[in-house]
């Protein structure tokens, strides 16, 4: 089954990164689609609580949604809770974990 993985935004059409993680998908032979998804603020909560299907792996986050998605996840990181916004989301068999990966990538840059 080919996995979903992708961006949300609004705006997103500016987005380059579908470019570069489906290039970098392929090139490690994995399954998936990257693809960008425009969600208005108000679509969020609807959007998130579709992202538990089996072939969804994870989102990333970018403006305005990075704190609007915490109220639609199961559990979110210590980065995360700190932060308090969330970039990345990952699908675990239907339970929903947000990230923070800013701190983390900081601090072993």
């Amino acid at each position: 089954m080919t996995q979903r993985l992708g961006i949300i935004g609004y705006p997103i059409s500016h987005s380059i990164s579908p470019v570069f993680q489906q290039a970098a998908l392929d090139h490690l032979g994995i399954d998936a689609t990257y693809e960008k998804w425009e969600v208005t603020p108000d679509e969020v909560g609807d959007f998130v609580a579709g992202f538990r299907a089996p072939d969804a792996w994870g989102i990333n986050i970018t403006l305005p949604h990075k704190q609007a998605v915490i109220p639609f996840l199961d559990e979110v990181d210590e980065w995360a809770t700190t932060a308090g916004a969330v970039n990345t989301i990952v699908n675990h068999d239907g339970h929903l974990r947000g990230h923070n990966t800013d701190g983390p990538g900081f601090l072993e840059a």
